[in-house]
């Protein structure tokens, strides 16, 4: 059984903010995306969480990215992660994520990092699989080193914030084999679409189309962690309550429109939402924004850079 995602229940989940409150006490997000070929993703995630009420970003990506970046997002604090492919980089770019992990309370992990060796090694360090990571490294240059799992702190050790993981965070999890019994349980939002959701579960592709409430509650069940599936009425469960949209715009099929949902998620999780929460407003208020933007520019004309501003004055029609 499943639940429809309504005005009433966004309105119900919506954080407010007390007078005095401050950028920490709203709440900080760590965005960890992008690379020198897609360096709009981690633009659309940090924008999405600014404009879907996080107190402050933090945007970790290598240095070129951050050049490119810096003066389209003048609110965004940036983490530079080495942009070099020297032995050793993927251990200093965790490093380097220590003290953003130490203050945020939400993160996250995989829009526009690429799927090449390099994000296998910076994840795989990241996440402490340690020498499940391969040797080898490009483009983004974080390869050179392959640590055991216990020679280095993880993520989870780091921080004990909700990390939403996206497109090639996603991507990299795939490739882990029973990935689900090394992350510790709900900790993690899984964002995929059907094609990721098949990879990651090796179930077939029209079936996840056909069901994906039933897809989101088996998988969440399955890894006990909560999985959305962004497919028609998208949905999400943590394996016990599963919600799903009562809007399917298909103006949301279009590129950097999920990092945009991401970075929702992480921004909503940073105010106080439980991540079923937070997961739940970011759909029903992403669908909302982009029926919006259909009278405006047409279903074929909504592009993801629309979508963070519009998803910010659809919260506001509700309030």
């Amino acid at each position: 059984m499943s639940t429809k995602i309504s005005d009433k229940l966004l309105r119900s989940l919506s954080p407010t903010r007390e007078i005095g409150a401050h950028k920490w006490g709203v709440g900080g997000v760590l965005v960890i995306a992008g690379s020198p070929a897609y360096p709009g993703a981690s633009w659309l995630a940090s924008r999405s969480a600014g404009r879907n009420g996080a107190g402050i970003v933090y945007l970790a990506t290598p240095r070129g990215v951050i050049a490119t970046m810096a003066s389209a997002m003048p609110e965004v604090a940036f983490v530079p992660l080495p942009d070099t492919d020297a032995p050793g980089s993927a251990r200093r770019a965790v490093e380097r994520l220590h003290d953003p992990l130490q203050k945020v309370k939400a993160v996250v992990v995989g829009p526009g990092l690429g799927d090449d060796d390099s994000t296998n090694l910076l994840l795989s360090t990241l996440f402490g699989f340690g020498e499940r990571a391969d040797h080898g490294g490009f483009n983004i240059g974080f390869g050179g080193d392959s640590l055991p799992a216990a020679a280095h702190e993880s993520i989870f050790d780091l921080t004990d914030a909700p990390i939403v993981l996206d497109a090639d965070g996603l991507n990299w999890l795939a490739r882990q084999g029973e990935w689900w019994q090394h992350m510790p349980a709900q900790r993690l939002v899984l964002t995929p679409h059907p094609g990721e959701a098949q990879r990651l579960s090796g179930i077939d592709i029209k079936e996840i189309v056909a069901d994906p409430a039933g897809t989101a509650k088996t998988l969440a069940g399955k890894w006990n962690q909560v999985v959305v599936i962004k497919s028609g009425f998208a949905a999400v469960s943590d394996g016990k309550t599963t919600l799903v949209a009562d809007l399917a715009p298909t103006s949301l099929a279009t590129a950097g429109s999920g990092d945009c949902l991401a970075g929702a998620i992480g921004a909503f999780v940073a105010q106080g939402c439980a991540p079923i929460d937070a997961v739940t407003l970011a759909i029903g208020i992403g669908s909302r924004a982009a029926t919006d933007l259909e009278r405006i520019w047409g279903i074929g004309g909504v592009i993801a850079t629309d979508l963070p501003d519009a998803m910010a004055k659809a919260m506001l029609a509700l309030s």
